[in-house]
This record gives C-alpha cells, structure tokens and sequence, in this order.
C-alpha cells in the first residue's frame, strides 16, 4: 500500500472543495498540481496514481500527492468528491496516509461538509471550521490506514454503527455485532474514544442529517427516517443538541447544489 506522511497537528489550508463530475477515458487527461488532492470516487474505473495503476470503485478514497501526476479511465462518467489541501509546514505529529483507501462510502457526509463549510465560508472563524473538518478527516483516513487490532471490540463496534445507524439499533445490537455485553463494550467504548455508544449512534446520525439538510431537498421527515430516527420530535432535539439548530435552520445556513441522496 503506498503511503504519503502528512503532519496532522497543523490544519490544512482548503484551496478547491466540492462535488465535481469526470469523464475521463483512456488516462488521455493528465492532473497534476501543487496540492494534495482527495478524492471520494463516486464510479468505476481505473487511475494511474504515483506511477501505479488501481482499481476504483464507488466509496474507495484517493490521496493524489502534490506534484505528482495522476489520470483516469472510467467506465463513464460520474462524480466525485473533491478536496485540494495545502498540508501543515510539517511541525509536530506526522502520520501516514494511504493512497487507496477501499469502502469509504461513510466519509461522504464529511467530504459534504467540509465542501459546505468550504463554499460558505465569508470570516476567519467559517475558514477555521472547514480547516478543522478537513484535519478531521485526515485523522480518520490515518486511522484506516493504520488500522486498530482486528480483536478491538470498541472498532469494531464503531463500524457497526457506521454502517447501520439507519435502522433502529442502539446499545443492545452494537454490543451483539461487537460480540461483547453492553456493560463491558460501554468501558471499553468510553476508554478507546472517550464517548459512549448512544452518544457515537447520535453523533453519526446527526452528521447524515446534516447532509441530507444541507445537500438535497427531501423533506425534514423523510430525512428523519434516513437517520435511523422515525420521531420527529425526538429527532428536533436530537439536531437541535448536536448541531446547534433546528433542522430547517440547518437547511437554510448552506444551500448548495442538490444531490441524489441515494448515489
């Protein structure tokens, strides 16, 4: 697995942000620029990165290192999701992060962030929040790169929840899938990330609602459903405490495009 060492301790500076479409064929288009370039890849195709060619598939995570030369032959065209970034002056903590990152499909509500956070920011202080949700999410792609222990239950648990916090689960169905009691995964849970399960299953829906809010017009019930949440009044409260707003003000502060909720 090629691997870039980024320092993680100095925010990124944010130079391009946002969903964006390619149809490339054939690698005939070559990029290259003076960024770092992340990609979540919404198609199927092949890339020529750092000199090697890859499989790509919808979900997988690319880091086009700056300076260096990529190029794409798709089956056809579709979109990605796109961050250019400026890393840090390499002070402090350093860390590697993989080139190819497979199954990233749950990065794409952070991806929709950062891009809104990006495309709305008019002060100093909207700047540093999209420097923080970018640094947060190069944090994130270094942990999948150097992964926990396949016996951490606590991960284990933490990837359950990312990846059923749709349906209706809580504490007793994350214990089952990370083969703990709820009591035991609870110290385990709280000591490996300094939160507890329902409060991780609460965070994760908010940051989906956050999305379908901000980045598609379905109705705020039907987003609610989407979140693993089919209560409207538990689910006001629910955005109300993580999010700082009700969910149509959460709506209004970032129109942007619309997009397919389902791609």
């Amino acid at each position: 697995m090629e691997m870039i060492d980024l320092p993680l301790e100095d925010l990124p500076r944010i130079a391009v942000a946002g969903q964006f479409l390619l149809a490339d064929r054939g690698f005939a288009t070559i990029h290259q620029g003076r960024t770092h370039a992340l990609h979540l890849h919404g198609y199927t195709g092949e890339m020529e990165l750092a000199g090697k060619r890859i499989r790509i598939a919808p979900g997988d995570v690319t880091l086009s290192p700056a300076g260096l030369s990529s190029s794409y032959d798709l089956a056809g065209p579709g979109t990605h999701w796109c961050i250019h970034i400026e890393a840090g002056d390499g002070r402090g903590t350093r860390a590697p992060v993989a080139l190819h990152v497979s199954d990233c499909g749950a990065l794409r509500e952070r991806f929709a962030h950062v891009s809104g956070l990006f495309a709305t920011a008019s002060d100093p202080i909207a700047h540093i929040a999209a420097r923080l949700a970018a640094q947060e999410l190069l944090v994130t792609l270094a942990r999948r790169t150097d992964p926990l222990p396949e016996d951490d239950a606590a991960a284990r648990a933490a990837e359950y929840i990312d990846h059923h916090f749709p349906e209706a689960i809580g504490v007793r169905e994350v214990a089952a899938a990370a083969g703990r009691s709820s009591a035991y995964l609870a110290r385990l849970f709280r000591g490996r990330f300094g939160t507890t399960v329902p409060h991780r299953l609460l965070q994760r829906r908010a940051e989906h609602a956050r999305f379908l809010l901000e980045s598609t017009d379905l109705p705020i019930w039907r987003v609610a459903e989407r979140c693993g949440v089919a209560d409207a009044q538990r689910f006001n409260k629910m955005v109300r405490s993580l999010l700082g707003a009700s969910p149509s003000a959460v709506r209004a502060r970032v129109r942007g495009p619309v997009v397919d909720p389902d791609r």
